[in-house]
């Protein structure tokens, strides 16, 4: 170690300085590292430490996770042992007496049964304390001895009080002289009897006179004293000396304490603008706090001791110091380093408080108890505000440092500030509350237990931060306490690494949830003390939200001294404890009975054991392994032990428990054994009187008493979460959900006159795979949603929840219901006498039912929901036959021709499984890691083709954070379908639109990519790849993502066309031109114009073409969304505008734009007969092209995929005309997800705006872009797409931008435009201010190349004293945007979306004219 810290002791009149050392350090050099250096591991006491506890064990001899998962999931699916225990009451309560209650209580499952009284080494005929010989209770609460318990003879009960006492025994001496005197002098005896009775006589007078001399006088005094005590205040010179001598011994070591712990406490009430607090500097002094005087107060309860104490701490009064004392004295100083900003930045500057005192009135009030440690509760509390000084230099230290209490009216408003936070804690009447017996024993008592908190503990990022703290290579550990009392548990040690893996689960038994689970980071020394790294703080009160007690991938900062060591990552399951219920009408309904649960098994004693001085002991082994020793009992062949074990049982069917009783003095001498199954134990107990019979070698040897407790404890959600995060294991199929529709579900918002807002969730485990829309206020609702969920194994059942949404608190549950997987799946096994194939098949059964919905406790139902399901298989590839011996084995062997489920494999030329023939599949996509621009605590999730996520890791901290998680998700169409990972903060939910950043591209590309990746490893069989580094958008700073994809299909799958995404999407519509109208003016012709309606909902209304019966329309275009293209239904109604009557119908017709009369990316015309009207002729033009998009109308997820976009019914009079050459961005209804795979597709979405009936549809450079093609156009590891041109010169003039967020107090905004382009800042316009619709018709240049050349524009709002606010961006590939038109590149003139979606739009003018 480094430097020691001499402590001195010090005599009556002398001590030495150095008894009371400074904690000092350099703060020039390394100020953290040298204060740490100078506390000795071993001089700082270890308050967790006092009551060691290894946690709740199991019956397993293992932490594994994975083995505790699988022996709870094997538990789950075994029926519970039949009792009469578990046999439902149906009892009433009514005329039960408390004996009765008794009774039943014993019966019911979730309450412990009676026991027999505990006993004791001592004999129960012996009278022990005083509460043997009095009938008053003990105020600390019994014993349960029986020695201690009240005990009379027959004569104590016969004889009455009042013939006890001293006058009795006066009465009884002179009687009997009396009589001894007159037999003497009967029976003729002399004067000496006469004079040995009176020596008597008055030998036992002057006896009797001087104890009632001293008993009158003790009864004076303490009247006397009484009476002072109850008006006046004593003083205790004797514990002011006994503080002086100790002082000097302990402020060091109080010191040492102080610097320790206080850093990771203040962390938490540190103001924003402060990065960090240290104390580099710290001493009480040598001389100690006083207790002036103490008034105790007799009139209390029989176990409390009230006492009101005046307290000073004046280390500068000199008064009572002796010279020498003088000369050595050491003032309090305290120095501590505020560092103010980040990062690089900051500055530190040192605050010096020194010269503290402190005077205060105090009340203390301490409750006794009958055991260990005999104190219950401490209260104490300040009956007056203290009063305390203090000299404060912030700046300048000793030389130049200045006191800021001169500042006038700083010091009371420090003051006022103090006690206003010490009044709610410590002021009268508030008391503060220390429960001694709570912080002794951690909490660790089963009795009063609610429940098991089983915590997974998986691994700690890098420990960094703490190299002065170890001295070796590191054996970090973790340990477990609750609200900073004892030790719950801890981790193994791993030897020798700062990056340590656990996945370790432990359990832990709790009252409640409201308080706080510590975590602490230790490094295990060898033969010496512990040290503490690191501690980490989780709120429990988080697990109690909805019943919902499970929180996964959780992400707890380890802090030392504010900053952070590392991140550790945990798991965390509440498990209540089952307990009975009394209903409503008076019924006990017994506890939900499970295989798993909380056991105590108590060693109460054994009887008649064989041998001469024995010594006994007890080992009790639970399943072959060792979980209770008990101590030795010397010479006793009727021991008697009370010793108990709690644990966590995971399947109480298969424990078996093998008790042995050993003689100490010789290990191999077992005494006797006895076994039994638990399930057997606990069904005999009550009936043998809880005893069991030792046998050795066949023969009966003694009984020992012994006694199992059992709670029974659900741990459904355990087995579905515990043991890892991803979906490693390759998916056996996707199961074909439709969820339909519910009935008569449970209102929640009853209370507000609402209804619930229902939607569905399906989980698998903990993860949410799949989400329908929301239904606003509907008990009744209708989805009708198809969705495909990715199984991994025949036994991965799926939970669907009902659940109730809420914009700003967390939805509630209204519902669950399981589809259980051995219903639709069976597992098949091949006929290879080796290594077998093995593969999974739907049993050919579609579940179509009415499901009952369950509350998440299991206990209530209310609602029920209507879903169909069914197995699809994937691709399942037989094994390659291995050549026996002495085969032949041939160059190139033939891959199999059908897979496992019979349907034919589809190969490439070079034998590889075609994986882009296969347009539908399941796609991997594993997590690697995430380097981010600057520190931040985030998670990622996996979105395909929705707006809610199919995947979601734990959340982790940290620039370079190493998830190695593995998500999947189903893909519809490889052609149509995008993905996309997306970086969220871990404080964000999935109801805002946050975002660290994204990243996205379609599956086609995927897909080629695995391909690819598969004939490299073919070629190249020992080649490991890890993952791709593709750039990640959305960010302000470069940030990147390492990716790895595998793609399953699905085998002989067809997709419906109604569930296809082509199927879905937005149909463009432009208004071409109309002939031969009917005329309605009496001039002749009409004022027409053009009403179009979708599935009876208007969705828009042309420009008015005045006095033709042959209009043409000039950029008449719309796009809306279509849910169903197939059961759409489009009319067009004509009507004739007039200004001051009703506008007159002058003709309506319908079109459907099922198979061939719209084609996807293609402008088709159609031509349109009107009829309707009397008289009605002509026909309508319109031109259709439409984009397949997955359309979902959902406000409960927000994702990269989407694209807000609203239409409303009302149609305004006049529809503006956009400028020429400028489309406007279409709106819908739906939240939009593009389904198309490049951007070449989005090229091929142009349309050409010609009148003429004959003219061809082409391709027109004028083209609406919503975030969706943005989104493309840069989805390539690149950062754009590969489009290329040719070298030359790009001209952009930034014209204007509407729709921009106001983020100033008045609504508005102070725009202007940053250009980058390739990775150089080009541009930035001038700022315009307070508008959302800025103007700057700025132009500039850029020289580009024939390669992919990206622009980055984004709109900032500017700020003088704060930095720039992002208002949206959007990125291009310049050839994306610029087209070729008869060998020339045409000019363009675009209106760009800007990201996030609702962000507004940037128009540009874009020119190119070549090198």
């Amino acid at each position: 170690m480094a430097d020691k810290i001499d402590i001195s002791a010090a005599d009556n009149d002398t001590f030495d300085s150095s008894a009371a050392p400074i904690h000092a350090v350099d703060t020039t050099s390394q100020p953290h590292t040298s204060a740490k250096k100078l506390i000795p591991a071993d001089i700082v006491p270890d308050l967790h430490a006092f009551a060691k506890s290894d946690g709740l064990k199991t019956e397993l001899a293992t932490h594994d996770a994975n083995e505790i998962k699988r022996v709870i999931t094997e538990a789950e699916k075994k029926p519970v042992m039949p009792s009469r225990l578990r046999k439902k009451l149906e009892i009433s309560t009514e005329g039960i007496t408390s004996t009765d209650r008794e009774d039943i209580s014993p019966t019911m499952v979730g309450t412990f049964p009676h026991c027999p009284l505990p006993a004791s080494r001592i004999p129960p005929w012996y009278r022990t304390g005083w509460t043997a010989f009095s009938t008053e209770n003990n105020p600390g609460g019994s014993l349960n001895i029986k020695a201690t318990q009240p005990k009379f003879h027959i004569l104590d009960e016969a004889i009455p009080n009042m013939y006890y006492g001293e006058w009795w025994h006066n009465v009884s001496a002179l009687v009997i002289t009396a009589l001894m005197a007159w037999i003497i002098g009967k029976v003729g005896g002399g004067l000496g009897p006469v004079f040995l009775g009176c020596l008597f006589l008055g030998t036992y007078y002057q006896l009797s006179i001087r104890r009632f001399r001293r008993n009158a006088r003790d009864d004076i005094q303490r009247e006397v004293a009484k009476v002072k005590v109850e008006a006046d205040e004593e003083t205790v010179e004797w514990m002011n000396s006994f503080v002086q001598k100790f002082w000097l011994i302990f402020e060091p070591v109080l010191s040492a304490l102080v610097v320790e712990n206080l850093d990771t406490y203040i962390t938490d009430y540190l103001p924003s603008f402060l990065d960090s607090v240290r104390l580099t500097t710290f001493t009480l002094g040598t001389k100690p706090f006083l207790i002036d005087s103490v008034k105790t107060y007799p009139n209390t309860e029989p176990d409390t001791v009230c006492m009101d104490w005046r307290v000073s701490f004046m280390p500068n009064d000199l008064t009572d110091l002796s010279a020498k004392e003088l000369d050595s004295r050491v003032n309090p100083r305290v120095v501590m380093t505020a560092r103010v900003g980040k990062g690089s930045l900051g500055a530190g500057f040192p605050i010096l408080v020194e010269d503290m005192s402190f005077t205060g009135h105090m009340r203390v009030n301490i409750r006794f108890m009958s055991k260990f440690p005999y104190i219950k509760t401490i209260d104490a509390c300040f009956l007056e505000k203290p009063e305390f000084d203090y000299v404060c230099k912030p700046l300048g230290g000793d030389s130049f440092g200045f006191d800021v209490n001169i500042i006038p009216g700083l010091q009371g408003f420090i003051a006022d500030q103090i006690h206003a936070i010490l009044g709610p804690l410590l002021y009268a009447p508030n008391v503060f509350t220390v429960e001694v017996d709570k912080f002794m024993a951690g909490d660790l008592d089963m009795s009063q237990a609610n429940g098991v908190l089983a915590i997974t503990v998986y691994s700690a990022s890098p420990i960094s931060n703490c190299e002065d703290l170890i001295c070796e290579p590191a054996n970090p550990f973790i340990r477990f306490y609750i609200d900073h009392a004892q030790e719950l548990g801890r981790t193994s040690p791993k030897e020798k690494t700062l990056e340590p893996q656990w996945n370790e689960t432990h359990f832990l038994l709790l009252n409640n949830l409201t308080s706080q689970l510590c975590l602490e980071l230790r490094d295990h020394n060898p033969g010496s003390k512990d040290r503490r790294l690191a501690t980490g703080i989780y709120d429990l009160r988080e697990l109690d939200a909805e019943n919902k007690y499970d929180q996964e991938g959780v992400n707890v900062v380890l802090l030392r001294d504010g900053k952070s060591i590392s991140d550790l990552r945990v798991d965390l399951h509440y498990l209540p404890i089952s307990k009975p219920i009394k209903n409503i009408d008076g019924t006990i309904e017994p506890a939900v009975e499970s295989n798993s649960g909380v056991l105590r098994l108590t060693v109460h004693e054994c009887s008649d054991l064989e041998g001469d001085k024995i010594s006994p002991y007890v080992r009790l082994i639970i399943s072959g392994t060792e979980k209770l020793k008990t101590p030795v009992v010397k010479r006793n062949n009727n021991p008697s032990y009370e010793v108990s074990q709690e644990m966590v049982i995971l399947d109480k069917s298969e424990v078996f428990i093998r008790v042995e009783v050993k003689n100490s003095a010789n290990n191999k001498d077992v005494l006797g054994v006895c076994t039994s199954y638990l399930n057997d134990l606990m069904r005999t107990q009550e009936e043998n009187d809880y005893r069991l019979t030792l046998t050795r070698d066949g023969k009966d040897v003694g009984t020992i008493r012994m006694s199992a407790q059992w709670k029974p404890v659900i741990m459904s959600g355990i087995s579905e979460g515990l043991g890892g995060h991803g979906f490693d294991n390759p998916p056996i199929g996707v199961v074909r959900l439709a969820l339909w529709e519910a009935r008569d579900l449970r209102n929640v918002e009853a209370v507000t006159n609402g209804k619930s807002d229902p939607y569905v969730r399906v989980l698998s485990g903990n993860q949410i795979r799949a989400s329908t829309e929301v239904i606003d206020n509907n008990l009744y609702p209708e989805w009708g949603e198809i969705h495909y969920i990715p199984i991994h194994s025949p036994k991965e059942d799926l939970l669907l929840e009902v659940m109730d949404w809420n914009q700003r608190t967390k939805d509630k549950s209204l519902g669950v219901t399981e589809i259980h997987m051995s219903n639709l799946v069976r597992q098949c096994i091949g006929d290879q006498a080796e290594n077998p194939d093995r593969w999974c098949e739907s049993t050919g059964k579609k579940i179509d039912q009415w499901a009952q919905l369950r509350s998440t406790d299991r206990r209530s139902t209310k609602g029920e929901l209507r879903y169909t399901a069914e197995f699809l298989p994937a691709l399942s590839i037989p094994q390659v036959p291995t050549p026996e011996e002495g085969e032949l084995v041939s160059s190139h062997q033939e891959p199999p021709l059908k897979d496992l489920h019979g349907s034919y494999i589809k190969y490439t030329p070079d034998d590889l499984v075609d994986l882009i023939s296969y347009r539908s599949g399941i796609i991997k996509v594993k997590i690697h890691e995430v380097s981010l621009p600057h520190v931040a605590a985030a998670y990622c999730r996996l979105v395909v083709d929705s707006l809610s996520p199919q995947y979601k890791t734990s959340k982790m901290r940290g620039k370079d954070i190493k998830f190695e998680e593995t998500g999947d998700a189903f893909i519809k169409e490889t052609d149509f379908s995008r993905v996309a990972i997306e970086i969220k903060p871990a404080s964000s939910d999935e109801k805002d639109d946050v975002k660290i950043g994204y990243w996205v591209d379609s599956a086609s590309k995927i897909v080629r990519r695995i391909q690819q990746q598969r004939r490299r490893q073919q070629q190249d069989p020992e080649t490991s790849f890890k993952g791709d580094w593709y750039p990640l958008m959305g960010t302000n700073s470069p940030g990147r993502i390492r990716l790895s994809f595998d793609y399953i299909p699905l085998s002989n799958f067809t997709l419906n066309p109604d569930e296809s995404l082509e199927n879905q999407g937005n149909l463009t519509v432009t208004l071409v031109s109309a002939t031969d109208l009917m005329a309605a003016d009496k001039s002749g012709t009409s004022d027409p114009y053009v009403v179009f309606t979708v599935n009876g909902e208007r969705v828009h209304r042309s420009a008015v073409i005045k006095k033709t019966l042959n209009p043409v329309w000039k950029n008449e275009v719309f796009t809306v969304a279509i849910q169903s293209r197939v059961t759409a239904s489009l009319r067009i109604e004509v009507f004739d505008w007039n200004q001051i009557k009703g506008h007159d119908p002058i003709g309506s017709g319908g079109i459907t734009i099922r198979g061939d009369m719209v084609e996807s990316f293609e402008s088709r015309d159609a031509v349109i007969p009107l009829d309707g009207v009397a008289g009605v002729s002509g026909s309508v033009r319109v031109r259709f092209m439409w984009q397949p998009k997955l359309l979902i109308n959902k406000k409960t997820q927000t994702s990269v995929l989407g694209d807000n976009r609203m239409y409303t019914s009302e149609i305004p009079e006049a529809v503006p005309e956009p400028p020429n050459n400028v489309v406007a961005p279409a709106q819908s209804t739906y939240t939009e997800i593009l389904a198309d795979s490049s951007i070449s597709a989005s090229n091929r979405s142009g349309y050409a705006g010609t009148n003429s009936d004959n003219e061809s549809v082409g391709t027109n450079p004028r083209f609406s872009i919503d975030t969706n093609s943005i989104i493309s156009s840069f989805a390539d590891s690149s950062g754009g797409s590969e489009s290329q041109g040719v070298n030359g010169e790009v001209t952009v003039q930034i014209v204007e931008a509407r729709g921009l967020r106001g983020v100033d107090r008045g609504g508005t905004s102070d725009p202007f435009v940053r250009v980058v382009v390739g990775r150089s800042p080009t541009y930035k316009t001038k700022v315009i201010k307070k508008t959302l619709t800025p103007e700057w018709h700025e132009t500039f240049s850029a020289s580009v190349s024939n390669q992919p050349t990206v622009f980055d524009f984004k709109v900032k709002d500017h700020n003088k004293l704060k930095h720039s606010i992002d208002l949206g961006q959007c990125r291009w590939n310049i050839w994306d945007l610029l087209h070729v038109e008869d060998g020339q590149i045409a000019p363009v003139d675009i209106w760009l979306p800007l990201y996030p979606t609702g962000s507004g739009e940037l128009r540009l003018k874009i020119e190119f004219a070549p090198a």
